[in-house]
């Protein structure tokens, strides 16, 4: 206790978000720490990147993507990557006593040991579920129904925490062109915006977490819409400088357009110099917008043959676009990327994620990595088999969403699990539920 707050600060800043979750439990000293608001902003600015994966819509699975990993040939199985897992399951017709329903834990283990025991955090969701992506550690799915209206949920993995989401005013969801969650650090309030399309036109709905002022939001619509349409899964890491990404099927001037989440406000953002030559572009597809060693960055594949990273190391400028690399689509070592055009992400030290068809499973999906500065392509273990997967990048948090946003138990049922019923790091799990 005699070290020097600001140096307890420092190292604190680099331990995993589960060490920090143990460091309430220490002191008051440590909590005042992880507590302050000052020492989180930092954290989330530096905090590694891990891989969740959605297994056939029932199962979260957070790996941490800082550990080496064996190569996609090698027969090494020594080294280990750290994994969590969380299931969502269905309602069960069988269970009336609603309190029954989420009664299991988190279990944290490693690839190629043999777990100690196997619990996980289970939410019954009468929903198939559909990832969308990650903001300052939290975590945005939405229900996969395609006749009805969309119902998101907002959810902290290592907390074991749910949010329920009011339905979004728009439906069916089949109409639905983008989706993307945000959080805003000035106003401490999350947001979903999704854009509709309605009669051949182009709608924007937004949702906004209750501000720490006071007052309560809900869906509203937001006027001044871009006209052109976001393409299909044209971003894959969308949440960057407090604004969402994406990319359109319109003009070059209007091919990336953001949405500030502080103003409200849509923009486009300039694209790379080289776009002026038309046949250049018209050689591109499967373009899409994601987020790279904290720079906005551009993947595409040109002329079916070879696949382009480009980074903006400046956001918003557009001389700072540079190209961060390319890879000769044939050098893709034999197994096969369900998508060559569409990364799932890059983690800390700047690898690149990509989904591809398991080469011992059939009719099974994997995850492969590829490194820029090697290139090396790598095999991800996730802890099983799946035949549906769904993955995106995210920052584990540490911070329960209540002190992230403006909860309070008079308007919200906050949950807490008894005792009995923690899980390995010594802590109750709750759950939060109608978000109104």
């Amino acid at each position: 206790m005699d070290i020097p707050i600001h140096v307890l600060f420092d190292i604190m800043l680099k331990l995993p978000a589960v060490s920090l979750v143990r460091c309430y439990s220490v002191c008051s000293k440590f909590k005042s720490i992880v507590s302050d608001y000052s020492f989180q902003l930092s954290y989330f600015s530096k905090a590694p990147i891990s891989i969740v994966v959605l297994s056939d819509r029932h199962r979260i699975t957070c790996i941490d993507s800082s550990q080496n990993l064996n190569p996609i040939h090698s027969s090494d199985h020594g080294s280990s990557s750290s994994c969590m897992a969380m299931r969502l399951q269905p309602n069960s017709n069988n269970t009336s006593d609603s309190s029954s329903k989420r009664i299991k834990t988190i279990h944290h283990h490693h690839h190629h040991q043999q777990p100690s025991s196997s619990k996980f955090v289970s939410f019954h969701i009468h929903k198939r579920m559909n990832l969308i992506n990650s903001s300052n550690g939290l975590l945005c799915l939405r229900g996969s129904n395609p006749h009805s209206q969309s119902h998101y949920y907002i959810c902290n993995p290592l907390l074991g925490e749910l949010l329920n989401i009011p339905p979004a005013p728009s439906a069916p969801d089949r109409n639905l062109c983008f989706s993307a969650f945000g959080f805003d650090p000035k106003t401490k309030t999350f947001k979903i915006l999704q854009l509709v399309s309605k009669s051949n036109k182009l709608v924007a709905e937004l949702y906004q977490s209750p501000p720490h002022s006071g007052g309560v939001k809900t869906w509203s619509v937001i006027s001044d819409v871009p006209s052109a349409k976001p393409k299909p899964n044209s971003s894959f890491d969308p949440s960057l400088n407090d604004a969402l990404h994406w990319v359109t099927d319109g003009a070059i001037s209007e091919l990336i357009y953001s949405f500030d989440l502080n103003s409200n406000k849509f923009k486009s953002i300039p694209c790379p110099s080289h776009f002026v030559d038309d046949e250049y572009v018209s050689n591109i597809s499967g373009m899409s917008v994601g987020v790279l060693k904290g720079c906005l960055c551009l993947c595409y594949v040109v002329e079916g043959k070879r696949f382009e990273t480009w980074s903006m190391d400046k956001y918003g400028v557009k001389e700072s676009w540079r190209m961060a690399f390319s890879i000769d689509i044939k050098s893709y070592c034999g197994w096969s990327p369900q998508d060559k055009h569409r990364p799932i992400g890059f983690n800390t030290c700047g690898d690149m994620w990509l989904m591809a068809d398991s080469i011992s499973q059939s009719s099974s999906q994997c995850l492969v990595s590829f490194s820029p500065e090697t290139g090396v392509f790598r095999h991800i273990d996730i802890g099983g088999n799946a035949s549906n997967i769904q993955v995106i990048p995210q920052v584990l948090s540490y911070v329960s969403i209540k002190h992230m946003v403006n909860i309070r138990r008079k308007q919200h049922q906050l949950q807490k699990l008894s005792s009995a019923q923690n899980y390995a790091l010594g802590f109750n799990l709750f759950v939060l539920e109608n978000f109104r």
